[in-house]
């Protein structure tokens, strides 16, 4: 069954998105970009409110522009941490930086591969090469978002047989998959057909634009939507996944 993740700046925040009922609790600052960082003293609160309640992730930024954190033991109370490669297409040894870059992750945290869909934008590696190389820095999630928030969702830049073909690239090399990018109640029905691990929402579960407050109501109520239309049992087989894949490429020919 698929689960929600909703994404907090603040430990308030993250009080409300559980009392909705959210399944992982993934900290970022969204003013400041797609992965953006918060402070230090905000990864502590945050953690202190969750309390191994669920499951925590935090936002490391963008490799090209981020620095190492000062303390990286601060995040042994995440069990993922994610640091995007926007900005690094045209670095010839990206994979070597992106597992040096890793390394300072404390054992137990789980590196998340980003994979943007509208990545020309990102100037980010193709969402393929970032896969292939995910193993390699033992990547035991994939999470497939947008990098640019205002110029469509998730679907629309990818459109669900390429979707469902990257899900299973992610799936064979023995990661979880992860569905963001401005998804709302009109595009989740259709993003929960390829039956994620995850739909991650900002922006749908709060008020107003989603640099606004995370609110309580709107996150049970896109619980429900995904608990609604989720598959039951396990994910996807292979089949079923380019099965999916077919008859919508079929039906957008139409």
């Amino acid at each position: 069954m698929t689960g929600l993740l909703v994404s907090v700046r603040s430990s308030w925040e993250a009080r409300l998105a559980l009392e909705g009922g959210a399944d992982v609790i993934d900290l970022k600052e969204p003013a400041r970009g797609a992965l953006g960082a918060a402070e230090p003293a905000v990864w502590a609160e945050v953690a202190s409110t969750v309390a191994g309640r669920v499951p925590a992730s935090v936002a490391l930024g963008e490799m090209s522009e981020a620095a190492e954190p000062s303390d990286p033991h601060a995040l042994a109370a995440f069990q993922f941490a994610k640091l995007g490669l926007a900005g690094c297409r045209a670095w010839a040894d990206w994979p070597r930086r992106w597992a040096e870059r890793l390394q300072y992750l404390p054992a137990g945290v789980t590196p998340v591969a980003v994979v943007y869909a509208d990545w020309p934008l990102a100037n980010s590696p193709r969402p393929e090469a970032i896969l292939d190389r995910a193993a390699e820095v033992r990547c035991g999630v994939a999470l497939f978002d947008t990098f640019c928030k205002t110029s469509g969702s998730l679907c629309h830049h990818l459109g669900l047989a390429q979707l469902a073909r990257l899900t299973l690239l992610a799936r064979d090399r023995g990661m979880r998959v992860v569905f963001a990018g401005s998804l709302g109640p009109a595009t989740i029905p259709q993003a929960l057909t390829l039956a994620p691990d995850y739909i991650a929402v900002r922006g749908a579960a709060c008020r107003g634009a989603r640099t606004g407050d995370v609110d309580a109501g709107l996150v049970r109520g896109l619980r429900r939507l995904i608990l609604g239309n989720s598959r039951s049992g396990r994910v996807l087989s292979r089949d079923a996944c380019k099965t999916i894949g077919e008859d919508n490429r079929v039906r957008n020919q139409r």
